[in-house]
């Protein structure tokens, strides 16, 4: 079973995750201001569901629900799944927004699909720091 870390080893992991993703899969030269990057220490719900982190196409903004998030490997998902979201293009994701279930959105199974894919690798580099 996965061990459960605190909220400052939260911080410093996804902070360390998301310079893996700057370097990995690079900045969007889209983008007029730089990407905020912030915690929130309180627990989000959407219906039934346990919200980990979001991203905020307006503010340019990622921010982390902490509570929601207990392991390393929730952690680095997290933030690779809402960098994948950052990198996108809002105007295409609004698009499947409206014509598709969540789960149908081609741009959140990229995010899915990319969380899986290179999980494992940031958490290398992120343990390696720490």
């Amino acid at each position: 079973m996965a061990r459960t870390i605190n909220t400052e080893s939260k911080k410093r992991y996804a902070t360390l995750a998301i310079r893996w993703c700057e370097s990995y899969f690079g900045l969007c030269d889209r983008k007029k201001r730089r990407l905020i990057f912030r915690f929130s220490e309180r627990k989000r719900k959407m219906d039934n569901f346990e919200i980990f982190g979001n991203y905020c196409f307006y503010r340019n903004e990622i921010i982390i629900y902490l509570p929601n998030n207990n392991t390393i490997y929730d952690i680095v998902a997290t933030v690779i799944h809402e960098y994948t979201h950052y990198l996108q293009v809002r105007r295409k994701y609004r698009e499947y927004e409206i014509t598709r279930y969540y789960s149908q959105n081609p741009m959140e199974r990229e995010a899915k699909r990319n969380e899986i894919k290179y999980s494992k690798e940031c958490m290398k580099y992120v343990k390696s720091l720490m």
